[in-house]
């Protein structure tokens, strides 16, 4: 697809539509022209004068005058892109199943592929399973289906179900003529550090900042693909666009790459996870008590990547090796130890913290590439490039 200037947006019942006038001018700020689509539902939540004058278009809903009953098919000609928005899980169903009883309903099936949807609903609908069956559908056949954000929501429950940033939607219609070779695949990122209690107020962690991992999670996103990050307690945010699972100690970073791994294609193991945990944790608060010293047995923690690497079958798996001074012929021993498809090298001097870095990526069957210092985002999306081209096609 070419550049997207031309969007049509259509607009359900959603409590979240009375947001879609600043969309429109964030759209438009980009350089992108919306004509809006209203269900018989948003219409009671957001003003139509409103959303006519800031997309400069006519709005369109079911009961316009004699002579737009063939809307659907002008509509479908002008707009390059069909951003549903909010949609509601009713009319995710619909759409996922070919249901035509309204306008909007009736354009998606001249989109298709060239579908984004945006969905906002309580946690109980996004969770259930006719939901969730039909987004898998509509990903299946090429639809661009965004996650939700969690939080609190209007019924006044806590949970996933908000709408992703407005800023979030727009730069995915602005990027959705880009090249997306991850769209329908899954990826899995390993992020942040893990800690380890000593006692109820000490732990042994490290100084990873959770960047390089948060980088990575938005290449990801714009790649395509639908991310799920377990990251240990790091400080940096990462992007509304992922799952997010949380996570504190290298066991329970195990349990849960264990368990998010069975549904990934791809697994990038991007975190600090430390090496060795307390072989016993005092209880309460360990206290000076005229003591000079004080000394802790430490006993190794399984390694996550490695027990990964034994049952990954087809999935790609992707390491992380930090190294004094980036030793590739130490990265390359990890990597073959560990069944890793790739592995990307840090330099401890310069990787934990910064907002900079470099690295080397090491491949199995072709020579070491070297990618000069740049900003940990721009590196991610290097890296994520170069994972497409290992993983192959996308799905959609």
């Amino acid at each position: 697809m070419e550049s997207v200037q031309r969007i049509i947006l259509g607009i359900t019942g959603g409590i979240a539509a009375y947001k879609m006038p600043q969309l429109i001018r964030l759209l438009s700020k980009n350089g992108i022209l919306t004509t809006v689509v209203l269900t018989q539902g948003a219409r009671h939540l957001v003003g139509q004068e409103a959303l006519r004058v800031v997309s400069r278009n006519p709005v369109y809903f079911e009961d316009r005058p004699a002579g737009h009953d063939m809307a659907h098919i002008e509509l479908a000609k002008w707009g390059q892109l069909l951003l549903v928005c909010p949609a509601t899980a009713n009319t995710i169903a619909k759409i996922a199943h070919g249901i035509a009883d309204n306008l909007l309903t009736t354009l998606a099936l001249s989109f298709e592929d060239r579908t984004i949807i945006a969905p906002a609903m309580n946690s109980a609908m996004w969770n259930n399973r006719a939901t969730r069956e039909n987004i898998a559908a509509l990903r299946a056949r090429g639809c661009i289906v965004l996650p939700v954000d969690e939080g609190e929501l209007a019924c006044g429950d806590e949970g996933p179900g908000r709408l992703l940033p407005l800023e979030v939607i727009a730069d995915t219609v602005r990027d959705a003529g880009r090249k997306r070779p991850l769209v329908g695949k899954t990826v899995l990122i390993a992020s942040g550090p893990t800690s380890e209690a000593l006692d109820a107020v000490r732990v042994i962690s490290n100084r990873s900042s959770g960047k390089m991992g948060a980088a990575l999670a938005v290449a990801a996103i714009n790649a395509g693909a639908n991310v799920c990050v377990v990251s240990g307690p790091a400080p940096v945010p990462l992007p509304a666009g992922c799952r997010v699972v949380r996570v504190t100690t290298a066991l329970e970073m195990k349990t849960a790459l264990e368990k998010e791994f069975k549904a990934c294609d791809i697994c990038i193991m991007a975190a600090a996870v430390s090496d060795f945990r307390p072989k016993e944790v005092v209880k309460g608060k360990k206290h000076r008590s005229g003591s000079a010293s004080w000394s802790v047995e430490l006993i190794a923690n399984p390694d996550i990547a490695e027990s990964l690497g034994k049952k990954k079958k087809r999935r790609l798996l992707v390491g992380f090796s930090l190294e004094p001074r980036a030793d590739e012929v130490a990265a390359r021993v990890k990597m073959n130890k560990k069944n890793c498809d790739m592995m990307v090298v840090n330099a401890v001097e310069s990787a934990l913290e910064g907002d900079d870095a470099s690295a080397a990526i090491i491949y199995k069957n072709k020579p070491s590439e070297h990618l000069p210092l740049s900003t940990k985002r721009e590196l991610a999306e290097k890296i994520m490039s170069r994972i497409a081209e290992l993983s192959g096609p996308a799905h959609g």
